[in-house]
């Protein structure tokens, strides 16, 4: 009160101009914002690092076990936990939010990947909220749509459909790559819960969004849409509509694209390929391409949500008694 005072003493009372005083008192007051707004615990440099750490790890994480790459991702997240409690100026606070949210997404991902679902919801709420204190309404909305991807996979279609239908709410009209992945999770739950009708609009706005995405977001597996991943998702949405030839037709397209040393998505586009033969009245060789698509891959690649991906379609499948039944079922207790 007694600053507020002189400086009001200082400033108001005169009619002939700003006195020496109170200038020195205002250039002290900005100079004084001025210092705290640019002073930083990092340089620009460091903060360019940073900013590309989540891109490498998004483009190692089809090809790097998850487990491996999970604990370099929290490390470097705890790092930036420490800059973000120390002094920074706004524009770099922003930034470093930014990159916190994406490490988070990361982070999520993995922990999804090996089965671990609550607390992968747990890692995209607190990305949510970096992103949001980003100002980034396209990455929160995409850590919405990978929330709804979780509950997709571990939870109910319900649930996966209301997250992908808030996610299009946070992204708005700009189409992105968070748009098409979430077009698809909403279609993919639809179809899921019976409701094709509703789904095949989505997936028609799901392919114009697609054509007009940048080369850029088609060439990031983690923060953008790349065109193998879309085929598979598109694919899984004509597999549970029931519609075998077209999901057959992009899932070998797709599988044309990802390179031999992508694992997680072969995987599941494979099982999915299982499921169409099972409802085509092919069980044996369903069951005969399920356990293919296991036994090709690395034990350190069987993560649980390849595990619950498989053990779903056993289920669906039916006809464990068949030979061919009775050998899946002893793969997957092996």
């Amino acid at each position: 009160m007694k600053r507020r005072t002189l400086i009001r003493g200082l400033v108001v009372g005169t009619t002939l101009g700003i006195t020496d005083a109170a200038l020195e008192v205002m250039a002290a007051a900005r100079q004084r914002m001025d210092l705290a707004l640019e002073s930083s615990a990092i340089g620009p440099a460091t903060l360019e690092r940073w900013e590309t750490t989540a891109f490498e790890y998004a483009h190692a994480y089809q090809t790097v076990p998850p487990h491996r790459l999970l604990a370099d991702v929290l490390a470097d997240f705890t790092e930036v936990e420490r800059l973000l409690e120390q002094r920074q100026p706004i524009r770099y606070r922003q930034r470093l939010c930014r990159v916190a949210a994406q490490l988070a997404a990361l982070a999520g991902i993995f922990t999804s990947a090996l089965g671990a679902h609550r607390e992968a919801r747990g890692w995209f709420h607190t990305g949510r909220l970096a992103a949001s204190e980003a100002g980034d309404n396209q990455l929160e909305g995409a850590l919405t749509v990978r929330s709804a991807i979780v509950s997709l996979y571990y939870g109910t279609p319900a649930s996966a459909h209301e997250q992908a239908a808030r996610a299009r709410h946070i992204l708005g009209d700009t189409i992105g790559p968070a748009t098409t992945r979430g077009l698809l999770v909403e279609a993919r739950a639809l179809a899921r819960m019976g409701r094709g009708d509703e789904a095949l609009p989505l997936l028609r706005q799901a392919e114009d969004a697609f054509g007009r995405l940048t080369a850029e977001d088609r060439d990031d597996p983690a923060f953008g849409h790349t065109e193998r991943q879309f085929l598979w998702h598109l694919g899984n949405a004509w597999t549970h509509l029931g519609r075998t030839e077209d999901a057959w037709q992009v899932q070998r397209r797709a599988l044309d694209l990802y390179p031999p040393t992508e694992y997680l998505d072969p995987t599941l586009i494979r099982l999915d390929r299982a499921t169409c033969l099972a409802r085509s009245g092919e069980p044996e060789e369903a069951y005969r391409t399920a356990t293919q698509a296991l036994t090709v891959l690395p034990d350190e690649h069987r993560t649980g949500m390849v595990m619950k991906y498989a053990t779903d379609f056993s289920r669906a499948a039916g006809h464990a008694q068949l030979p061919a039944g009775k050998e899946f079922a002893e793969l997957l207790r092996a």
